[in-house]
């Protein structure tokens, strides 16, 4: 306790303390500027995380594929890396133009197809909805019509942009806002783009001496007792977060692909645009299935019902495959978490981080998890056999048991407990035989 009261500790809880109070009374400027630096920083995030992601084919590449390279000229020895490099981007260029030439054409004709049918969709739609609105009123007695509700938007819709966006003095520059902020976003998302490319080239090339840098600074500025605990957090963040982000964006493609050859195969309409949507989708843990099927279902609904049961059918039993079969074979055991978690992350991640949180929020959750239960075997391992019997300490529920029953178990409970607290007392003990030691 008296370590804990020196002058230095004091002053630099005084001076952490003054900082929060400063940070809430300016909290907008504070948000404006990690907003700015978060911006001028996003290129090299997605840098890192393309350099990481195509970091698991370059080792390939560099460490097996061309193993014996160099062994005999040191030619070969210096351009292994620059070639392995190389080869990584264009498998991946190759990948992405492969979707461009091959799967976006059709989605930009299944695109085509579906807004030159949307009126034919949208009579079946509102016929629909009106046997829902006879349903509805018949039921309950009431008098909604869908053509009463449909006009009420209609109105507002024409209110707001005749009134607040057309009709102003500032029309034209409102017009013109709009389309200058359309051209500043093009213009930021391909040099955002451009720039990640590049810097991800730069991170790849030269990502062992980073790591070296990275590491020196750490040693450096870390306490020597400390490191073990950073070295095992670094380790199960890239057992958890990486090697279950790669794994799930190559099992998210095999299964839109298995989703486009199953539904070819039975002549489901649309489906190079509803594969891409569930392989897309299928990268957010628990809800991607869903968030793909569910608006993909529902156009088949506007097409043919019963095209709309074979595809649910289809999605179940290819979801079934891929959580029993071939994401397990992919990505292992690499959480270790129950679905509840797993649910519980997906929501709290999305909520706070919106996309990146739907992704990432689960193997991040993970690794939390994993630290928190490795601590918490240590301590009750380290607690010896009376945390055990702790353990088997069992609440009675008193309205499920007779009398009989509840006074064996009182008694067996009883002899616990006074194990418990001998334990308890012997602890204190040797703390207060450990005190004089400490003071000294």
């Amino acid at each position: 306790m008296k370590k804990l009261l020196t002058l230095k500790n004091v002053l630099i809880a005084i001076a952490f303390t003054v900082l929060l109070l400063l940070i809430k009374d300016n909290l907008k400027f504070v948000w404006n500027v990690i907003t700015t630096i978060f911006t001028i920083l996003k290129p090299f995030f997605i840098g890192f995380m393309i350099a990481y992601i195509l970091n698991f084919p370059y080792r390939f590449l560099h460490d097996k594929a061309f193993k014996k390279m160099g062994t005999k000229r040191k030619f070969l020895l210096r351009i292994k890396k620059p070639l392995a490099i190389t080869l990584t981007f264009v498998f991946a260029a190759a990948i992405v133009a492969a979707l461009v030439v091959i799967v976006v054409p059709q989605i930009v004709v299944n695109i085509s197809n579906l807004i030159k049918n949307l009126p034919s969709y949208g009579d079946t739609a509102m016929k629909y909805l009106n046997d829902i609105f006879v349903w509805v009123n018949g039921m309950f007695g009431t008098n909604y019509t869908l053509d009463a509700i449909y006009q009420n938007a209609i109105d507002s819709v024409t209110k707001y942009f005749s009134s607040d966006f057309l009709n102003t003095a500032d029309a034209t520059k409102n017009v013109l806002g709009f389309l200058s902020n359309i051209v500043t976003s093009t213009a930021s998302g391909v040099y955002t783009t451009v720039m990640s490319i590049i810097i991800s080239v730069y991170f790849l090339s030269a990502k062992d001496q980073l790591c070296r840098e990275v590491k020196r600074v750490t040693v450096a500025f870390v306490p020597i007792r400390f490191l073990p605990k950073v070295y095992e957090i670094v380790d199960i963040t890239d057992t958890k977060c990486g090697r279950f982000l790669v794994g799930d964006i190559l099992d998210s493609a095999f299964i839109g692909l298995l989703t486009y050859i199953v539904m070819a195969i039975v002549q489901i309409p649309y489906a190079p645009l509803i594969a891409v949507l569930v392989g897309v989708t299928n990268i957010v843990p628990f809800f991607g299935p869903y968030l793909g099927a569910i608006p993909s279902a529902f156009i088949l609904l506007l097409i043919d019902p019963v095209k709309m049961f074979i595809f649910i059918g289809i999605v179940f039993l290819i979801q079934q495959l891929d959580g029993n079969v071939i994401k397990p074979k992919i990505i292992g055991n690499q959480l270790g978490i129950s679905s509840f978690w797993v649910l519980f992350s997906v929501i709290v991640g999305g909520a706070l981080f919106g996309v990146v949180g739907f992704i990432l929020g689960t193997p991040i959750y993970a690794v939390i998890y994993t630290l928190i239960a490795k601590e918490v075997k240590n301590r009750i391992k380290n607690k010896g056999k009376i945390a055990q019997e702790a353990l088997d300490f069992e609440v009675l529920n008193y309205s499920k048991i007779d009398a009989e029953q509840r006074r064996l178990r009182e008694e067996k409970e009883k002899q616990k407990l006074e194990k418990i607290k001998k334990f308890i007392h012997h602890e204190k003990t040797d703390e207060k035989e450990d005190t004089p030691e400490d003071d000294q």
